[in-house]
């Protein structure tokens, strides 16, 4: 059963990638090194070398596949370092593999090497790397020839190259090399031989770094004489880490993307194939909304092509491409269809449009509207609360300083009776007769008057306040639709305002007749 390899592309974030020029190339003609070769421009030294090296190829008549690209040119050339006879050499080699199926397809033996964890892919570092991991002392050329482990790592490196990478934003890898522990002649030093060939050839440039983990001490020291005769570039890609400097690899790995036994959070793995993506829930089922998001990633390699028949995304239900190919002939009909009968369908569909724009702008304008007056509505409702309160505090004053006025009068009436009393003024004998009341009684009863007549008038001046809001208030609230009502006007003109006129979309005050 084949397998759809797409759910290890990278993450979103891969695409935001930014590398520095540094990063990209650095030296400079024979000596340069290249880690991004895909929308990048090149150097005048390696356009010539790209133009000396295509010259060569048509020389020889060598036949080159459809899917060549200008980058593949560059990277065989880096790989025999710009000397035409490495060069070609290298080239020869490269196409009679690429040209091979069997290093493209799997199979039991392949599959095999695969399940048993000999080589796994499983996570990737902070610039979104993936990371390989290689258990050189698993293998067994015993159990694996030669020929089974260049199949099963071209087949496995090829998966990441074709899913895992985005030109120009990741081109390279991380490699994990396990020794355990094993010394020069107990590692299989053959296997590993292979190993080193088939990469450098036909993936040339995709290493970025290679770990070689626990190893023994006499490895150590075979490395360190080995390694004063590479080239500075290449010595560089390659560290050796005990188990207690395992920490380092965080410099470039997270650990939530390392497995427990080299220093990270990840469980060790048990199962090794299909490879892992840990950015998935079950690390191999991609959600459907990922799939959807994924569909608008916008991909600037220029030189990339797809063939339609190819796209997987051209079965997916409500295609994209399927939606504006629809779209195309529904405007083809249209257009059919005007020429037939005239301009008569464009004019009664610009009938039916206006009434709809028109609500639309007037129920936009209500709501701005409503938006304005809401403040004034508020500041109303807020000044009616001040004047209420004052009113009453006032009202409150005045009947305070009535009961006291009423209290004195009393004491002075019980005072002037007594003293009627004592004078004799007030006879028995005439108790039908009216009694004349004397001036200052008068006076106070005249106050008492006043008193309650200002009380009565207070009280009335702060119904009519209070119902003159609310109808000021009423008809702002009902203006918010039709007409805006300035303040202004309002407190200019002195008048109650209670309606507003349906015909003309103004205010009315009480005194119009035309309610």
């Amino acid at each position: 059963m084949s397998i759809d390899y797409s759910y290890l592309a990278p993450p979103l974030g891969a695409h935001s990638v930014q590398h520095t020029d540094y990063y990209i190339k650095h030296h400079e003609r024979e000596k340069g090194a290249r880690k991004i070769y895909d929308c990048v421009p090149y150097d005048s030294f390696e356009q010539e070398k790209i133009k000396e090296l295509k010259l060569e190829i048509q020389k020889l008549n060598m036949q080159l596949p459809s899917d060549w690209k200008e980058s593949d040119y560059l990277k065989i050339g880096y790989s025999g370092r710009f000397k035409m006879k490495e060069v070609i050499k290298k080239l020869q080699l490269h196409l009679s593999w690429r040209a091979n199926p069997i290093y493209h397809q799997i199979n039991p033996a392949t599959e095999k090497f695969l399940k048993d964890g000999i080589c796994y892919i499983f996570g990737r570092d902070k610039q979104y790397r993936p990371i390989v991991i290689l258990n050189a002392h698993l293998i067994d050329l015993k159990k694996y020839d030669k020929e089974t482990i260049i199949q099963a790592l071209s087949f496995q490196m090829g998966i990441i190259k074709k899913h895992m990478f985005i030109p120009g934003k990741v081109e390279n890898w991380i490699f994990l090399l396990e020794s355990n522990g094993l010394g020069v002649f107990g590692l299989p030093t053959k296997a590993l031989q292979v190993v080193i060939d088939t990469m450098s050839t036909n993936f040339g440039g995709c290493l970025e770094k290679m770990f070689i983990l626990n190893p023994s001490s006499g490895l150590n020291f075979l490395w360190k004489t080995i390694s004063s005769f590479l080239d500075p570039e290449t010595a560089e890609k390659i560290n050796f880490l005990q188990k207690k400097e395992f920490m380092k690899l965080q410099q470039i790995i997270d650990p939530n993307q390392l497995e427990q036994k080299y220093g990270g959070t990840q469980p060790n793995q048990t199962t090794f194939w299909p490879p892992y993506n840990l950015d998935l829930i079950d690390g191999r089922t991609v959600p459907k909304q990922k799939q959807q998001i994924d569909q608008f990633i916008p991909i600037k390699n220029e030189e990339k092509q797809i063939q339609r028949n190819e796209d997987p995304y051209d079965n997916v239900e409500n295609n994209v491409n399927d939606f504006f190919e629809t779209q195309k002939q529904l405007y083809n009909f249209e257009q059919k269809k005007s020429a037939e009968f005239g301009q008569a369908p464009l004019q009664n569909y610009q009938e039916e449009e206006q009434p709809q724009k028109q609500e639309l702008n007037d129920q936009d304008q209500q709501k701005e509207n409503d938006q304005h007056h809401q403040p004034l509505i508020q500041e109303g409702q807020q000044q009616q609360e001040i004047e209420q309160n004052q009113n009453h505090q006032n009202l409150q004053q005045n009947s305070n300083q009535h009961v006291v006025e009423e209290s004195k009068e009393r004491e002075d009436q019980d005072q002037d009776q007594k003293k009627l009393q004592n004078e004799g003024i007030i006879s028995k004998q005439e108790p039908e007769q009216e009694v004349q009341k004397p001036p200052e009684q008068q006076d106070n009863q005249q106050k008492q008057q006043q008193n309650q007549e200002q009380t009565q008038k207070v009280e009335s001046d702060v119904n009519n306040n209070k119902n003159q809001h609310e109808e000021e208030l009423q008809i702002v609230s009902n203006a918010s639709a039709t007409k805006i009502i300035q303040p202004e006007e309002v407190q200019g003109q002195n008048i109650e305002i209670n309606q507003v006129d349906p015909v003309t979309n103004t205010a009315c005050c009480k005194s119009c007749e035309i309610f």
